[in-house]
């Protein structure tokens, strides 16, 4: 791969990315089947919208521009792109067949590695393919298990019926949610432990489970969430769909030593192949044939594969995630150079070293701030790709995470400089 110099100094060319997105709108809705992947969401003719290739940290477009990744494929990629370690297990798994017509043996060695990572708290695991899937699974495992039926949803669990009508404002007809999905659905927006114990004690009846994603709470308001929670018997369901991998060994459960009746891993188990899984009790798991926890792919053999790869990966390693302190050290210096500038009461700094973004403070709606666009493109221009969220992996380098660094800080300047001259000419 090119050093950071080279790729600073190119020539760059949209010329391919946009005729490509020409013809892909015509075919493809949105340009792409992964939503958070649509060129909607990015700037063509600033940032690259069609990758041809994907190596560690790096990725090229179709025009041939070399980019340093700070999306990793929207975290799921946290081995770095094309890992050798992966690649070699899967092409072994692929010479042996990808999918048998009873059980593998390698679907148990896997369950077994996650398992133990999680030094035996859950004593079984449910494959599927997807996250939402995934938590849609643990709560009709936690519906039939308690014999209620309404879940109560706090963030954004994946696009199927009970967790898109809350996420996306309540609209149902326009997403084609039936209309009385709010009698077994409960939504909480901006979800604290006093909006929760108020709604559940406002309407206590029939409640089997709420959905909760740890890893965007602080810890004390998460304990006395899930501490009212099984004081009243509704199961405890963690969504760490996107946290899972990127937490720690253990996910976010494990560094807030608070663990739920029901766990959701997903993104990152097989270093970018569809794998998702739901741990818990003995009681609840023994349900998954009676609800009919199912997928025709959920036993596909190479992303088994891939997941024991990564199991191994993560054993060997001494800390993880890899990228641990040196993206605390830059969002730190985020901080200080936000107050530094005078911008606090303009722009927020959020997220762990997990994913982490900055924000404008009256913007609601992240894909529409004004202060993401400018980002994108200013860290485009110092060859560095992100969408808003700046997400590392194991094989980003000190050196580029310094690199990154300093156009972060770059960037914020720049802002303030924007600002500046936009008062000047008023």
């Amino acid at each position: 791969m090119k050093s950071k110099e080279s790729t600073l100094d190119r020539a760059v060319r949209f010329t391919r990315n946009l005729e490509w997105l020409e013809h892909v709108e015509k075919v493809i809705p949105s340009g792409c089947s992964t939503l958070a992947k649509a060129p909607e969401r990015l700037f063509p003719g600033y940032t690259p919208v069609c990758c041809a290739e994907a190596r560690n940290s790096r990725f090229i477009d179709i025009d041939g521009n070399e980019w340093l990744d700070c999306e990793m494929a929207m975290g799921t990629a946290p081995w770095g792109h094309a890992r050798h370690e992966v690649q070699l297990t899967v092409i072994h798994q692929l010479k042996k067949g990808t999918s048998y017509s009873i059980p593998a043996d390698i679907e148990l060695e896997c369950a077994e590695l996650i398992l133990e990572r999680f030094e035996g708290r859950y004593p079984s695991l449910r494959f599927t393919k997807s996250g939402a899937d995934a938590v849609s699974g643990a709560v009709r495992l936690a519906r039939a298990g308690s014999g209620k039926s309404r879940v109560i949803a706090t963030a954004y669990h994946g696009w199927h019926d009970w967790s898109a009508y809350g996420y996306y404002g309540r609209e149902t007809k326009e997403r084609g949610i039936p209309v009385d999905i709010e009698r077994t659905t409960i939504w909480i927006d901006k979800p604290s432990p006093e909006r929760i114990e108020a709604q559940i004690q406002s309407s206590p009846e029939d409640i089997a489970c709420i959905v909760l994603c740890p890893n965007e709470w602080k810890r004390e308001p998460l304990a006395q969430v899930v501490s009212l929670c099984r004081s009243l018997d509704i199961i405890v369901i963690f969504d760490e769909v996107t946290s899972g991998i990127r937490m720690g060994k253990q996910a976010t459960a494990g560094e807030y030593d608070i663990w739920p009746d029901l766990l959701c891993i997903s993104k990152g188990m097989a270093n970018g192949l569809p794998l998702a899984a739901v741990m818990g009790p003995e009681h609840l798991m023994s349900l998954s044939g009676q609800v009919r926890f199912s997928n025709a792919h959920s036993s596909e053999t190479t992303a088994l594969a891939a997941a024991i790869a990564c199991e191994r990966l993560m054993k060997s390693a001494k800390v993880w995630p890899s990228w641990r302190e040196a993206t605390i050290r830059i969002m730190d210096l985020i901080e200080a150079e936000l107050v530094l500038l005078g911008l606090t009461d303009q722009l927020v700094l959020k997220g762990t070293y997990a994913s982490f973004s900055i924000s404008s403070i009256s913007e609601e709606n992240f894909h529409t701030d004004p202060f993401r666009e400018f980002m994108v493109k200013r860290m485009a221009h110092f060859g560095i790709f992100t969408k808003g969220y700046l997400i590392f992996s194991d094989a980003h380098t000190r050196e580029e995470l310094l690199w990154v660094e300093e156009a972060l800080l770059q960037t914020l300047s720049d802002w303030k400089e924007m600002l500046k001259q936009e008062h000047l000419s008023n």
